[in-house]
């Protein structure tokens, strides 16, 4: 796949994935006011004005830092473009869909919209799931990407 539609690939991704992040906060505002558990998952509205966890909430640095964040990733995109494989493309989707509809919660709402509970644990949203899913495929096309070099299949090309 050419780098020019490995981009358009990775905005399409992310603007339907902040898409549907933005219409399950919606929706779950409007339907679920009164928390439901059913066994240890649960729906729990809240509003989150912290980092992960509700750690260092009330700050407003937070967004500072997840523009900051943000920033990188965008930055690592322009560096790399043109080396990106379609699942590392499809990572860094992940990473950016839900770091800028997060973002978009503490602008437009001054706090993340938290409702997916898990008894005994935490309580996040959609795009916590695509930032973590995110990062973990990132991490894996890294160390993979790392033993083929060390494995010396790419080094004998050079």
């Amino acid at each position: 796949m050419g780098k020019n539609k490995k981009i358009k690939l990775m905005i399409i991704i992310t603007m339907v994935l902040i898409l549907i992040d933005q219409v399950t906060k919606i929706m779950v505002q409007m339907m679920y006011q009164n928390p439901l558990q059913k066994g240890i998952l649960g729906i729990t509205l809240i509003q989150n004005t912290g980092m992960a966890f509700g750690l260092n909430s009330g700050n407003t640095k937070n967004i500072v830092l997840t523009i900051l964040v943000l920033l990188i990733v965008i930055n690592f995109i322009r560096r790399q473009k043109d080396k990106l494989d379609t699942k590392t493309a499809v990572s860094i989707s992940l990473i950016l869909a839900g770091g800028i509809s997060n973002l978009i919660d503490r602008i437009m709402r001054g706090g993340i919209i938290d409702f997916i509970k898990i008894e005994n644990f935490a309580i996040f949203n959609i795009a916590d799931c695509y930032i973590v899913m995110g990062w973990v495929l990132f991490v894996i096309c890294l160390v993979k990407f790392n033993k083929e070099m060390v494995g010396g299949k790419n080094c004998e090309k050079q």
